[in-house]
């Protein structure tokens, strides 16, 4: 299920950290419409099975806030799970026309929801872009540090290739692990971007690339989101 959601602000500044905010959103809605699921989706550090991305009108950084030409975005939100779909279309449908506090003084209203119909995947390799940037992380359990890798660097692919895998084998099993380890990613116009979220700079990935997998794959990942960090909005791709 794919959603689009039209957004207004009362201001044209917003803060640094958005996709942190569109969290709190996402978990008010929840709040509202189905606290039985509050802490299955957001209790602990676990997987999220969805992702989603933001799109701001010619934002400009200004230290910790973003000024936006025009006070207002759009949110995209994707999952391949149904039961999350209608959980979250039900709990963003709770907030419409609802004033949401979104920090830097500001105020966020979903004005409408719309659902975005879905194109499947059939061939092995595929044209894509990024809606929200691809990270790439490398976490050290023992010391809780990360490090992220742009697509320029030699780590980036394999990385990204671990970060998939437990919940790719927990979907598929292990035919995962070995359709997973064939999957290749080639850039096509791919830049590095360094992005704010959770209080961290994070290192990631934007552009156009070709992807080539099953379909199977290709398709989860289409729903779902590439890589890691997806339910902070990271990894949200569309077909070109």
């Amino acid at each position: 299920m794919r959603l689009k959601m039209n957004c207004d602000f009362d201001s044209k500044i917003i803060p640094k950290d958005f996709r942190s905010k569109v969290v709190s959103l996402f978990k008010a809605g929840i709040r509202k419409s189905s606290p039985e699921r509050y802490e299955d989706l957001f209790g602990g550090n676990k997987y999220k099975q969805y992702t989603f991305s933001v799109y701001l009108p010619k934002p400009r950084n200004e230290e910790a806030e973003i000024h936006l030409d025009e006070p207002n975005c759009i949110i995209n939100f994707s999952t391949g799970d149904a039961e999350t779909g209608v959980v979250f279309y039900n709990a963003l449908i709770s907030l419409r026309d609802s004033k949401i506090l979104f920090g830097a003084g500001n105020n966020i209203t979903i004005k409408n929801i719309q659902m975005v119909p879905e194109k499947k995947i059939i061939s092995n390799r595929t044209i894509l872009k990024t809606l929200s940037p691809l990270v790439s992380r490398d976490h050290n359990r023992e010391t809780f540090k990360n490090w992220f890798y742009s697509f320029e660097d030699k780590k980036f692919e394999p990385i990204l290739k671990r970060n998939m895998l437990p919940y790719l084998v927990e979907a598929f099993g292990e035919q995962a692990r070995y359709d997973l380890e064939k999957l290749k990613i080639t850039p096509i116009s791919m830049k590095k971007v360094v992005v704010y979220c959770h209080e961290i700079h994070i290192e990631s990935s934007v552009g156009i690339f070709e992807l080539e997998a099953e379909p199977y794959l290709q398709n989860y990942l289409l729903e779902n989101g590439i890589g890691t960090m997806t339910g902070s909005g990271f990894g949200m791709i569309e077909q070109l």
